[in-house]
């Protein structure tokens, strides 16, 4: 089987507008392919009989409910396959119970200029409830075949029932876009009050301004969005690898470890070569620490999954103070028999850093999907396209996976549970919480201590915040915090000299033995002074450099990529994990302030209250 790398679906070098347009011919790697796209209406609600695949959207969940926003679908029109975009953001109920033929899905439609994208961004900020969408993605091909959408950034307040309101949260004429760069398929999650990308690549079906590049150009970097200050700010990621950049793998926030939590990052395509497969290799893990702003990369054991990119993650804590993050699906560049082994689950548990494997037999293998821990033991997964399409690179299609099969779990909906470690149709509300499997559990019986690569990572995973755990026999807590060794030893020192008192000494020798002992102590106390300033000018961390990604920093930024993949050969051994040298000091440039006005659009949702 041919790798697919140059023409799979879920890249971002989009195949030419001209031939994409709604009823027009799609073409395959020799030539036009004979399927016709049947332009419709796009809800994004279809009935459970017609119901083909859904992928490339993003989901999240917020309170009482899951959202699922942007993407594609497909569906049976009069026995003919139809292809669209969402133009509508759907919502699920999870305080009823359901199964995945019976459940309601609700559609709220979106005022005009908000992006109908591929592979959108979607972060909730739980303290003021609200959905913000916009950032990153990419232009349909399916459908009226849209011209990219500009960037822009908007903000969607759920109404409790399904539906809500979209604000306008930066418009498309605002300054802020200058120094941005709408990413294709970053790395995205949300936490600790704000929202990160990683990567990502930008493409003819990013933004209006990209329409004509020929083929995709990575955008190195990692931008945060702080939720509360509404500013972004956009720092180097040469701590994460020698470029900077990767697409189509995973970010996972665990808020369980670390003074605000931790990143973590795995999987996806690093773009060494950008004519060929270079996916990441799941034996090591990249944290990002954004306390101190510092990445960390880490090793795994246990059984480390195939690389692989386009599959999905969630996560959650335990009763026993570790925290699992269940990575399902995806692929390796290739459909047919080849991609049936992608159909597995595995648990990456920390703090051990260790890969379990769920054994079920492997039959339904998909890509573009998400997955959400939505209450309980359970894992909501929806969607993804069918890797296990019987084309070859000479008939594939971009809509090829779309048709192949019907999805085999109704509407795209499944469900994984974390204990039991089986799959069913049925979601509970109001389930009972998640306990460690007992594969984790053996586990963490008879593991053997964790060998951290870094030191300060130790020290990260030490600091923990578990709401629910009963024992933290499981933890990694082998030397306390700094702030308990400093009292420690001040309670130790004050006990030391209160019981040092002697009667009937003359009062000279008092007098000689103070002034001694202070002397003594002052020179302590200065050397001490001098160790712990060099120790922490050593051990400091390095501040992130923060870049400009327009204008004439961003053809800069451009040309370097293109010459980093000409490097010698001496260079191609290097581990991916190499720190990239950093930018000049002219790249650098302060937090964006966002403009204060806000056009509301108050819309009227077809969902029905609870």
């Amino acid at each position: 089987m041919q790798s697919l790398s140059s023409f799979a679906l879920g890249l971002c070098v989009i195949l030419a507008p001209a031939f994409l347009a709604s009823g027009s011919l799609l073409p395959t790697a020799n030539g036009p392919k004979t399927k016709n796209l049947i332009s419709r209406q796009a809800p994004g609600v279809v009935a459970t009989s017609d119901f083909l695949r859904r992928a490339g959207h993003a989901s999240v969940v917020a309170g009482d409910w899951v959202y699922i926003d942007g993407g594609e679908f497909s569906v049976m029109n009069d026995g003919t396959p139809s292809y669209q975009y969402s133009t509508t953001i759907l919502s699920i109920d999870l305080s009823q119970t359901w199964s995945n033929s019976t459940v309601t899905i609700h559609s709220t439609s979106k005022p005009k200029g908000v992006p109908d994208l591929m592979y959108p961004s979607l972060w909730y900020d739980e303290h003021e409830d609200l959905l913000y969408s916009g950032f990153a993605g990419r232009s349909s091909t399916f459908g009226d075949n849209p011209s990219p959408f500009p960037s822009s950034l908007w903000s969607f307040k759920p109404d409790g029932a399904g539906s809500g309101s979209w604000d306008k949260v930066i418009d498309s004429n605002s300054p802020v876009w200058d120094s941005l760069t709408r990413p294709c398929q970053p790395m995205m999650a949300f936490g600790s009050g704000s929202a990160y990308s990683l990567g990502g690549s930008e493409n003819s079906r990013t933004t209006p301004a990209t329409a004509n590049l020929n083929q995709s150009i990575p955008v190195p970097g990692l931008v945060q969005f702080n939720l509360t200050t509404k500013k972004f700010s956009n720092s180097t990621a040469g701590g994460y690898s020698f470029n900077g950049t990767a697409e189509k793998g995973a970010m996972h926030y665990v808020p369980s470890f670390g003074p605000d939590g931790l990143f973590v990052v795995m999987g996806g395509d690093d773009f060494w070569h950008p004519d060929a497969e270079n996916l990441t290799d799941l034996g090591t893990i990249s944290i990002y620490d954004p306390s101190s702003q510092r990445w960390f990369n880490q090793t795994t054991t246990g059984n480390v999954p195939q690389s692989r990119k386009e599959f999905c993650v969630a996560g959650i804590e335990s009763n026993n103070g570790t925290y699992e993050i269940f990575m399902y699906a995806g692929w390796g560049g290739h459909l047919g028999v080849l991609a049936v082994p992608y159909d597995e689950i595995y648990i990456l548990t920390l703090p051990a850093f260790y890969w379990i494997k769920v054994d079920y037999p492997p039959q339904h293998p998909r890509h573009g999907l998400t997955c959400n821990a939505v209450g309980g033991s359970q894992i909501l997964t929806i969607g993804g396209l069918d890797t296990n399409s019987k084309h070859t690179i000479d008939t594939l299609t971009y809509v090829s996976p779309y048709d192949t099969t019907p999805d085999p779990f109704a509407q795209g909906l499944n469900i994984f549970d974390m204990t039991t470690l089986k799959f069913a149709n049925q979601y509970t509300a109001k389930a009972s919480p998640y306990v460690q499997s007992d594969l984790v559990r053996n586990y963490y019986e008879t593991r053997p201590a964790t060998k951290f690569n870094s030191p300060g990572l130790a020290k990260l995973l030490d600091i923990t915040h578990f709401s629910n755990t009963t024992t933290s026999s499981a933890t990694n807590s082998s030397s306390p915090s700094g702030s308990t060794d400093s009292s420690t030893a001040a309670a130790r020192s004050t006990q030391s000299s209160s019981s040092n008192g002697s009667k009937g000494a003359p009062a000279g020798a008092i007098a000689g033995g103070i002034v001694g002992g202070v002397a003594v102590l002052a020179l302590l106390g200065a050397l001490i002074f001098f160790v712990r300033k060099r120790r922490r000018s050593r051990d400091a961390p390095e501040p992130p450099s923060y870049v400009e990604v327009s204008g004439e920093s961003k053809r800069r930024q451009q040309q370097g990529l293109q010459e980093m993949y000409q490097m010698p050969e001496e260079m191609e051994g290097h581990p991916r994990h190499h720190r990239v040298a950093e930018l000049g000091a002219d790249d650098a440039h302060s937090p964006i302030e966002l403009r204060g006005e806000h056009d509301a659009a108050e819309l009227t949702g077809t969902g029905s209250a609870r």
